[in-house]
Parts: structure tokens; sequence; C-alpha cells
């Protein structure tokens, strides 16, 4: 090693040179041509990549490099996918209109979900395919299918009555409304809802809901002898009636059997329905009869009396329904009377002819009429 002031040689392990005293430096020993040797060789790991060298110290990562030019390309595809969000939102949004105010679409979603038991959603879908177009009678008949598989009565009805509006001639509707009001065992509803109709292939539904009211006979009026009442139902039905104008029925009725006798004075307001089997009853039939019991007229008298010089014929005339009871010797005939039923000779001497007539029903009686015979061939 030398000095590297002087240039002395120095003694191995020597920390100061021995000549100047300088502090002891390393100077390679080396010529020129060893340096350009040296420098060749640098040039030539610069221009070849140089074989990496065992090192057990951990290498550290090198800190990361900025390159501008890769802030373009994130720009570009943040700018696409910025572009392609709005179309697909625009393609939404112009896809979800096109589906609203599509009555073909709501109808199809509508079915799916009834399908799959989503009802909800299904009345959901067909209300709006119903307003898109209100006076669709289909998608009536798909919610009422569905409110009736619910048992939502209530919003069944007000489907169908708006079907029966559109479509007076719907039997289906008319089928569910019988059945809703039959379920409530509503009958007066039924027979509501048969009022009017006209159709023979509609009335024919109600044929086990309705019933004819009954026939009174005779026509009410007034009499003056007792009426036997008659009562019949159309269809064979049990009949209930009242006599005092109450209305009837199996607890507040009497139950019909074979007419009904009118017998006294006074006025007799006759109410009667028929009941068919499921209970169901008729409208009401009334009969006022006003029934005043007269006597029987005198019986009529040919000839009345006088002097007869030849054999002579007596005839007697009374009302219809009343028998004449007579009697010769001036007493009052009774029932237990002689019965007047062919002409009366006049007997020999002076004989007074008695009469009664006596009406067959009431009992009521005219009175004795009496006329005097005198005959003597």
């Amino acid at each position: 090693m030398k000095c590297a002031k002087c240039g002395a040689e120095m003694k191995e392990g020597c920390i100061y040179c021995s000549v100047c005293g300088n502090e002891a430096q390393i100077v390679p020993d080396y010529s020129v041509l060893e340096d350009d040797y040296l420098r060749s060789i640098l040039r030539e790991e610069d221009e070849t990549p140089a074989k990496k060298k065992p090192d057990n110290r951990k290498e550290q990562p090198a800190p990361p490099k900025k390159k501008m030019s890769n802030k373009v390309p994130v720009l570009v595809v943040c700018g696409i996918l910025v572009v392609l969000i709005a179309v697909g939102i625009i393609v939404k949004v112009t896809i979800d209109h096109r589906n609203a105010n599509s009555y073909d679409y709501q109808v199809e979603m509508a079915k799916k979900e009834s399908v799959d038991k989503n009802y909800e959603n299904a009345l959901h879908y067909y209300k709006t395919a119903l307003s898109l177009k209100p006076d669709d009678i289909a998608v009536r008949m798909a919610m009422t299918d569905i409110y009736m598989e619910q048992k939502e009565y209530d919003a069944a009805m007000v489907l169908l009555m708006e079907i029966i509006k559109l479509d007076a001639t719907n039997q289906t509707a008319y089928e569910y409304l019988i059945q809703i009001y039959e379920d409530e065992e509503n009958y007066e509803q039924i027979a509501e809802l048969a009022d009017g109709i006209t159709d023979e292939k509609l009335l024919a539904l109600f044929a086990d809901y309705l019933v004819e009211p009954p026939v009174i006979s005779p026509v009410e009026g007034k009499y003056e002898d007792y009426v036997d009442v008659t009562i019949e139902s159309p269809e064979d039905y049990e009949i209930y009636y009242t006599l005092d104008g109450t209305e009837p029925d199996e607890e507040n009725g009497i139950l019909y059997d074979d007419g009904i006798a009118l017998e006294e004075t006074g006025t007799y307001e006759i109410s009667a329905v028929c009941v068919n089997d499921k209970g169901i009853q008729s409208e009401i039939a009334t009969a006022v009869y006003e029934i005043e019991l007269l006597a029987p007229e005198y019986a009529t008298v040919l000839p009345d009396g006088g002097r007869i010089e030849d054999i002579t014929f007596v005839t007697i005339e009374a009302e219809e329904g009343c028998s004449i009871y007579y009697t010769w010797d001036g007493t009052d005939p009774t029932e237990a009377s002689p019965r007047y039923e062919t002409p009366l000779e006049i007997p020999t001497g002076n004989n007074v002819l008695s009469v009664l007539v006596v009406n067959d029903k009431t009992g009521l009686d005219s009175g004795v009429y009496r006329t005097n015979f005198i005959y003597y061939p």
C-alpha cells in the first residue's frame, strides 16, 4: 500500500505513513492501462444485464413510480362506464314506461303471478290493466276469481255488479252472485237480483230461489154469508198464513191445511206465503174479507092467502142456500118442522100457513111469515 500524500510504501498494518506521517488511505495500485481496462469492463456491464450477486440483506422494495401516461386510459374507461350506465338507465326507464302502459304486458304478468299464487301482485297488475281498459270484462272476471278464492266476497260483488252493468246477460256473473248470497243465506237479495230479468236462460239460474206467491180465493170483498177461503201453492210448497194482517212465516204463521172458514161477522185480512224446501219464502199474498151476516128475507108465498074455491097448491120461494120450514096450524115453525120441498096443497078449512126461512150456513132465520087460507069445497 502506498501513502496517498507522498507515495511512499507503507508497511502492512500501519496507520500513519513512516515518511510524512500522513494518515493512511487505501490507494489502489494500478496503472493507466488497468484504469482503461476497468472502464471497458464497466461499459460492458452497462450494456449487458448484470448477474445478481447473492446478498444476505433483504432487498428494499423500490418506491412506486408515477406514470402520468396511465391516467388517460383510466379516465377513458370511467367515461365509457358512465355512458353505459346512463344508457342502461334510459333503456330501463323506457321499457318500464312501455310496460306500464301495455295492457297485454300487465295481463301476462298478472297471469304469471296468479299461477304462482302471488295474488296481491296479480291484483296489482290486473288493476293497472283495468286502468288502461276501464270497460274490460275479462280482467274483472279474473280479479273476481282471485277474490272468490280468498273469500273476499265484498270485493268480488263490486266487480260482479260492474260486469252485469257492462253485460246484462253475463251468466257467470249471476252464478257467482247467487253463490255468494246463498252462502250468506241472503235469499231476499237473490230475489231482488232476479227482479226485472226476462232472459229465460238467466231465469233458469233462479229456479230454486224464486218461489211464486200463493193464490187466495174467492176474491176479497164484502160478504153477507160465511166464506170458505182456500189457498193454493203453484209449486205445491208449504203455506203459512195469518188472519190479522201480520207477516206470516214458519214461526208466526198458521200452517195451511184444508180451507179457512170465516163464520163470524167481522173483517179478516188474510196474509199468506209459500215456503220451499230451502226455507225460501215467496212474496206475501193478501186478501181482505168483510163478513156481515144478514138474516134471510121472508119467503115468497104464492098464492098469498085468501078464500079458495078450488083445489089449489101453494109454492114457496126463498134465497139460495136457505131451507124453508112450515106449519098449517098457526104455530111457529122450527128446523124440526116439515121442510118445504114441493108445492103444498091447501087443506080444507080456515088455516094459517106459517113459513120460516133458515140460512143453511149461518143458521140465521128470516122470522116467521104467516098467511091465512080459507078453503071450503
